[in-house]
């Protein structure tokens, strides 16, 4: 004997629902922030949605929440479009908000914009019940009406067990949801995007948990928490109106310092302490038409109180680089844009483009975020604002121009102290700029002096003079040179010493631009640059600020280069003015010979070549390169303001007698830093160096 099958029909034709989507939904995610929606205000503490995109054509897309389901009672209003909800008196509290999202019934539109084939399961109290909607083509006509029907199960997926560990609540499986055109990052990217559809308190519940199920994704469900992608750590500057401790962030309690460029002062940075405050509602801000409806000590539009909270605040960077070392959550692509002003009604998402409608232009306008909450846009006892797409309200309202004018001065008022700031940093660079300048000539008298003590047959007095009409000479517009760096002319062949230096020097603290050499393993400045390697050489060794070290060897004289870097350091220094380290002492150019003491890095011994880094070399490396080195660096960092790098510390070695009763050799007194780049990166390439080296 044939049963009767139950079923519940929608009170619109398939083709007006369908149009009725399209309408208030532009993209599968709005549509699916209205089926999260529906479980918040069924009371559910969790939400899960899993998107099972491994077909994009054809995805299947799951939400499950622990609200108090749906009777036989409530199908039958859930297939009613235009329920209004809230005037209904079966309804749970929502976990949050001030009442329900929706009031127009058409929520469960979302589910037929994005499938025309799906599943409904639902317990409540001790009712199960399972229903399918099917409007694929062929299965219903545009002018029939589509129904649900119910049925004894539904498909299984990955999320069986997680459905029957939920005591109560609903169930939605929508199958044949084309993805196609959104791309794996913009997938991937749904959690933030949900959470920015909704205000939900910090760490508890009601949760929203996600799950994207790609090709290479394990088969159990991985659910993880939605988060916003807020950069509060970004923020120079916050104001905040928020009663509702619920709401309220965790990260507004939790800020401390932010930097952002400011161009002139050391390091072309300035940091700042975060500044926090009461929003301040500005009573002299014109209302236009709205003057006449609104009491604004009272706080009411026509009669009925309003509230503006939330927070809006300034980002201190929107360059990435800068603003992501304040806060690694910051974001700015197709995905997330941080200059938006997000406004919440009942909780849920209602306009992201009130910052486009203040009407306020200038470069800090680009750097304002907030979330604020203004409820009477959908106030019960007031007309519906809301655009057609569900996702704005009519610009032309009065209560959007009276929103518009609370916030307007808030936002004015951040970008004025950004102003402010932004006129004391230029103040404080010109200021730097001076003492710059003042140090870089006083070093450049120090030079000038160095070099008149050199000249012989001058007498006391005529040095005096040449001093003074020399520093007289850039007591003008003349600007010192701040950059200070070293310049090591190499071979190529002997590269493994030239890296040695250099990284031996970083390793101490010298910054990688203070150090120019044409073989720095990964490096591709020179490549990058459109000028040839030998006008590069030339601008570095020119640079009167640049200390030239020069590592000669028998394949130093055989290079171009080499031979073109010494002799342009032979025309433009003293005698006195570079550095140098010898494989050999037949390898010295005659004009690179500058009169101090030589120091061979090959040595012969047992009729046999050898490179070891004895105490005399390392001695030397100390005191006649790495240390001349530092203090020539120093003073370019003396003049910018810049924390000195550390010499190295001379090593006294003790007598021989307390050697040989330490049982101690010289080899053990010298310093560990040098010692361990050393075997790092020229001992393992000795042998083959010297095989080749004629």
């Amino acid at each position: 004997m044939a049963t009767d099958i139950d079923t519940a029909e929608f009170t619109f034709s398939w083709l007006a629902l369908k149009l009725l989507g399209r309408g208030l939904y532009s993209n599968p995610w709005s549509a699916l922030s209205e089926l999260v929606a529906n479980g918040l205000d069924a009371g559910a503490t969790q939400v899960y949605v899993s998107i099972d995109a491994r077909t994009k054509a054809a995805a299947t897309i799951e939400i499950i929440d622990d609200g108090s389901g749906m009777s036989r009672q409530d199908i039958d209003t859930y297939v009613k479009v235009g329920f209004n909800k809230r005037e209904s008196q079966d309804q749970l509290e929502p976990a949050v908000n001030s009442g329900p999202m929706g009031r127009k019934g058409i929520g469960k539109l979302a589910a037929l914009y994005l499938s025309r084939h799906f599943f409904l399961q639902t317990r409540h109290a001790s009712t199960v019940l399972s229903w399918e909607l099917d409007a694929r083509d062929g299965s219903v006509s545009d002018d029939q009406n589509p129904r649900l029907v119910a049925v004894p199960e539904t498909p299984s997926t990955a999320n069986d067990r997680l459905w029957h560990q939920t005591p109560q609540g609903t169930r939605l499986i929508l199958t044949g949801v084309d993805l196609t055109g959104y791309g794996t990052e913009s997938i991937n990217a749904l959690g933030a995007r949900l959470a920015n559809q909704f205000l939900l308190p910090d760490n508890k519940p009601p949760f929203i948990l996600i799950w994207v199920r790609s090709l290479d994704a394990q088969d159990e469900p991985d659910y993880h928490v939605v988060e916003k992608s807020v950069a509060f750590g970004n923020l120079l500057y916050i104001d905040t109106q928020l009663p509702d401790q619920s709401v309220r962030p965790i990260d507004i309690d939790q800020l401390g310092t932010v930097t952002f460029a400011a161009k002139g002062l050391p390091g072309d940075r300035y940091k700042q302490r975060v500044e926090t405050r009461t929003m301040r509602f500005d009573s002299a801000e014109s209302l236009g038409e709205v003057e006449d409806l609104v009491d604004r000590n009272e706080r009411t539009y026509r009669g009925i109180p309003y509230e503006l909270t939330g927070w809006i605040g300034l980002h201190a960077s929107i360059d990435s680089g800068i603003a992501k070392n304040n806060d690694p959550r910051f974001r700015k692509n197709k995905f997330y844009n941080p200059a938006q002003i997000r406004v919440y009604v009942r909780g849920k998402l209602a306009s992201d483009r009130l910052l486009s409608q203040l009407g306020l232009t200038g470069t800090y306008v680009n750097y304002i975020e907030g979330e604020i909450t203004f409820d009477l846009l959908d106030d019960d006892n007031l007309t519906d604002i809301a655009t057609s797409n569900r996702q704005d309200f009519d610009e032309t309202d009065t209560r959007v121009q009276l929103l518009r004018s609370l916030v307007r001065p808030i936002v004015r008022n951040l970008i004025a102290r950004r102003n402010a700031l932004a006129s004391e940093i230029a103040k404080q660079a010109r200021a730097e700029r001076e003492r710059r300048e003042t140090k870089g000539k006083n070093e450049f008298n120090a030079e000038v002096r160095t070099e008149l003590d050199k000249i012989p047959g001058l007498t006391q007095s005529e040095r005096v003079d040449l001093q003074a009409i020399l520093s007289n000479k850039i007591k003008g517009d003349v600007q010192a040179k701040e950059e200070f760096r070293v310049f090591i002319s190499h071979a190529n062949k002997d590269e493994k010493f030239a890296t040695f230096i250099d990284e031996v020097l970083r390793g101490q603290g010298a910054k990688k631009k203070e150090i120019f050499y044409t073989s720095r393993p990964g490096s591709v400045e020179q490549n990058l640059d459109q000028r040839s390697l030998s006008t590069i050489i030339k601008e570095s060794i020119v640079d009167a600020n640049t200390l030239l070290f020069y590592m000669t060897s028998t394949n130093f004289m055989a290079s171009q280069y080499c031979l073109f870097e010494g002799g342009a350091g032979w025309a433009t220094r003293g005698v006195s003015d570079f550095l140098k380290l010898n494989m050999d002492y037949k390898s010295i150019p005659t004009f690179l010979t500058n009169g101090k003491a030589e120091m061979s890095v090959i040595t012969n011994a047992d009729g046999g070549k050898n490179i070891v880094l004895s105490f005399e070399l390392h001695q030397y490396l100390v005191e006649g390169v790495f240390n001349p080195m530092i203090a020539h660096l120093n003073r370019g960092r003396k003049i910018a303001g810049k924390k000195r790098i550390k010499k190295f510390k001379t090593v006294e070695l003790p007598p021989a007698i307390d050697l040989a009763k330490t049982g101690s050799t010289p080899l053990d007194y010298r310093i560990p830093q040098i010692v361990a780049h050393w075997d790092a990166i020229v001992a393992p390439h000795v042998t083959t160096y010297l095989a080749s080296y004629t």
